[in-house]
């Protein structure tokens, strides 16, 4: 949403989103550029991928599939870090 230019206004659910994003309103919709926003959310895109992929091999997996509730960590209220499959365990 923030690639397409949301600046969250809040109005989703109301048909007058200011940035043309969530509205069906044709006078809204103007401000809303598909050929600079389809640019900017390819962007976005390939470098969420790039991220994602990051921290699945920093985690030493090969790839974003491989991750397990495992490889995720919760501060608890002591403090202390704990896996989030022991926390929350099937």
């Amino acid at each position: 949403m923030f690639a397409l230019g949301c600046v969250q206004a809040l109005q989703c659910h109301k048909n007058t989103c200011p940035t043309g994003v969530t509205t069906h309103n044709p006078r809204l919709q103007k401000g809303l550029d598909p050929t600079d926003k389809t640019n900017r959310v390819a962007n976005y895109h390939r470098q969420m991928v790039h991220d994602v992929e990051m921290i699945a091999h920093s985690c030493g997996v090969r790839q974003p599939k491989d991750l397990g509730r495992h490889h995720v960590r919760l501060v608890t209220e002591n403090g202390l870090s704990k896996p989030l499959n022991e926390i929350f365990p099937i």
